[in-house]
């Protein structure tokens, strides 16, 4: 510190000052003054062991940093588990996937077991998504054949499914 001024002669002419620069930074009123308490008492113990130049500009960063510190123990103890909402996965359960791929899996094998045409339908209609008309239009069919076609098919998937389940 400076030795022409006393540490309270400097603490006091620059409190207001200092004060305002905590409002300003942290965007608070309350606590500013007591940031800035803080921050000078760093100050005056670093100054014990080491000479500070310019004790004010120290003080500012030492505000920052409190600040800053202040505002980062805020956000991680605002993220503790017990104040957080119970949180619901909306994935289905493992158990929900399993069954899902089992079920899945039996609609696969009961397509692959129908005949060519109607394996041929259902798999270009649903699982490449062309439009029914594109599908008669493949496989040279009647619209309404076709359309009968993978109606058939989905009620054998739909029979398996259940009787697999």
């Amino acid at each position: 510190m400076k030795p022409t001024h006393s540490p309270f002669a400097l603490y006091e002419e620059h409190l207001g000052k200092l004060v305002l620069y905590a409002r300003q930074v942290s965007g608070e009123v309350r606590g500013a003054e007591d940031i800035v308490h803080d921050a000078w008492l760093l100050m005056e113990r670093k100054a014990e062991n080491a000479i500070i130049h310019e004790p004010v500009g120290y003080v500012r960063r030492v505000i920052r940093n409190l600040i800053f510190e202040r505002n980062r123990r805020r956000r991680e103890t605002s993220l503790a588990p017990e104040d957080m909402p119970d949180i619901v996965d909306e994935r289905p359960s493992v158990e929900a996937q399993i069954m899902g791929r089992e079920a899945m899996q039996l609609v696969l094998d009961a397509i692959e077991a129908m005949p060519d045409r109607q394996k041929i339908a259902i798999r270009l209609y649903h699982f490449e998504g062309l439009r029914l008309k594109d599908v008669a239009a493949q496989l040279g069919l009647s619209l309404s054949y076709t359309q009968n076609l993978i109606a058939q098919g989905m009620e054998i998937c739909d029979r398996q499914r259940r009787l697999g389940l």
